[in-house]
């Protein structure tokens, strides 16, 4: 086995312990190569989502075409095709929830003034009632144009505190889109390239590294690839299965909106947490302008299939997809929502996969070693 440098190791050390000791520095320098190398981890993303769907286009084509001439034209032509359908769908459930949407508004709007009228109606019967004085309903009025005055004055102090704070959010918003349109430039780049691109990160790993350590770091990187294809793939089977749920139900129970609420929860159900509680938010809205005697139904049968989501399918089919079995896939969910929120819950279900994998595959060759294979 070659010898290590030990300059290289002295040199690593003295880098460690500067960077140790000059944390706030080493943490701004981190953090300008993390927006640096943010569009190029955006195009992986992208690379790597897109590559699921354009490798079963590339093996129908390879069965329809074979050796035929237009094969040559096999990449290109099934990466447009799975940009097309991806964007097509994407398309598709904006023009369908866009329009919906803005005639719920509409009709809220409209709504608004009688039912505001029948509330203070309302009121003021409670308040009769209930005994009220002329005095005291005279006192909660002036509470509420009080607090009303309050909010008013607010917004006119802070004028200049909220412009400024729109900036930023615009300035951040451009950002964002800059990053994931030269994502997408990476991306399309990656996929027509990505055999070259993996053949020369082979070269580079057998150049640097011993034959043994680069066929293990590629074995590595290998499962990883399959857990991660299959943990996508699993993703979307329960998104679909999900939004089925939600419209047979819906359906059966008469509710409005079965469509776009069920296509709706579908596709925020990729996004843990966070997309359930943006579908739950727009479906009860939704909902409570066109059938509000139904809300409550709706918020118990969105409660019911969302713990059989969580419970059943989440850990059954993903799990299944990664290589987990459901307690792992709640564990992992679980440390991976503490640790990092919604990005933590998202990336740590295949990690914990691929060091199930390893983990296993090392166990296993330990005790074929010892001759404990039929434990």
């Amino acid at each position: 086995m070659k010898e290590r440098n030990p300059y290289c190791l002295l040199a690593f050390a003295i880098v460690l312990i500067w960077a140790l000791w000059n944390y706030n520095v080493s943490l701004k320098l981190l953090a300008g190569i993390y927006d640096v190398l943010l569009p190029f981890v955006i195009g992986g993303c992208m690379a790597f989502i897109v590559n699921v769907l354009m490798k079963k286009l590339e093996q129908y084509w390879r069965i329809i075409f074979k050796q035929s001439v237009v094969s040559r034209f096999e990449r290109p032509v099934c990466l447009l095709l799975s940009l097309a359908i991806i964007i097509g769908f994407l398309a598709f459930f904006v023009l369908t929830i866009v329009p919906e949407l803005h005639a719920s508004m509409k009709m809220l709007v409209k709504m608004l003034p009688p039912a505001l009228a029948k509330l203070n109606i309302y009121l003021q019967q409670k308040a009769q009632e209930l005994s009220f004085s002329a005095d005291e309903l005279a006192v909660v009025q002036a509470q509420a144009k009080e607090v009303y005055q309050t909010m008013l004055n607010y917004l006119q102090n802070n004028k200049r505190l909220l412009l400024e704070q729109t900036f930023l959010a615009t300035a951040s918003l451009v950002e964002v889109l800059a990053n994931c349109v030269i994502g997408f430039v990476v991306a399309i780049y990656c996929l027509l390239e990505k055999h070259r691109l993996v053949r020369n990160f082979k070269w580079v790993i057998f150049a640097f590294c011993s034959k043994e350590r680069a066929a293990y770091i590629l074995h590595v990187l290998q499962t990883a690839e399959q857990i991660f294809r299959g943990f996508v793939g699993g993703q979307l089977v329960v998104a679909l299965l999900l939004g089925v749920m939600y419209f047979v139900s819906m359906k059966l129970c008469s509710f409005p909106y079965a469509t776009v609420i069920s296509l709706l929860v579908a596709v925020l159900s990729l996004i843990p947490i966070l997309g359930t509680l943006i579908s739950a938010l727009i479906g009860c809205f939704l909902i409570l302008v066109a059938a509000p005697e139904k809300i409550w139904y709706f918020i118990i049968l969105y409660i019911v299939l969302q713990r059989i989501e969580a419970d059943l399918l989440y850990p059954k089919i993903v799990g299944k997809a990664v290589g987990l079995s459901e307690l792992w896939v709640l564990a992992a969910v679980t440390i991976g929502a503490s640790l990092g929120g919604v990005a933590g819950m998202i990336v740590c279900v295949p990690l914990f996969s691929v060091l199930y994998a390893l983990l296993a595959e090392k166990v296993k060759r330990l005790l074929a070693e010892k001759n404990l294979s039929n434990l």
